[in-house]
Order: structure tokens, then sequence, then C-alpha cells
């Protein structure tokens, strides 16, 4: 999965580092186990600690508070191209 926001298009790791899962943790509050259900429910944190650690993995180092000034319409997830079911919309996990 991508993320397209106002900072660039960035790739979502599979898999995060422990440092990783601390700035998750210290933006959203959520535990591993936690960031599916929570993106599916359209969760503000998650979204803004998955668009700062995506950024940050991809060489673009911004913040939290960078991302907090932006609309939820601002920020896209893009599945990947073999995700996308062809003839299909694509859906945004923030909007519920």
């Amino acid at each position: 999965m991508k993320i397209k926001c106002p900072a660039g298009t960035f790739e979502v790791p599979e898999e995060f580092t422990l440092r990783e899962m601390k700035t998750i943790k210290n933006v959203s509050g959520l535990l591993p186990g936690q960031i599916e259900e929570a993106l599916e429910q359209g969760y503000t944190g998650v979204v803004t600690a998955l668009v700062v650690v995506a950024a940050n993995r991809g060489g673009k180092r911004i913040t939290e508070d960078m991302v907090l000034d932006w609309t939820l319409s601002d920020i896209e997830f893009l599945p990947d191209e073999e995700e996308q079911p062809k003839g299909k919309k694509k859906q945004d996990p923030t909007k519920a």
C-alpha cells in the first residue's frame, strides 16, 4: 500500500522497525495489533502516524505537526497494483 499526501507518495512498510513502532505508538496510542482495525475505522491518529513513518522511510523528514495541518482529503491510501481489482474503484480506508 502507498500513501499519497502533500509531501509526496510513499510506500507503507510491510514490517515496521522498533523505532517506527514507537513513533506509531507515540502518535496514535495504538499497539501493532490495533493498526488494521483503526485504519478500517478511519482513526486519524493512525493515519497521521503512518504518513510520518512512510514519509520518513522514503527519505522525506516530516513531523506529526506538519501532517496535522492537512485535511483527510489531502491523504490518499493507494493499494498495490496487484491488490487493485480490475474495474473496481479505489477505496480509501479513512472514509467510513
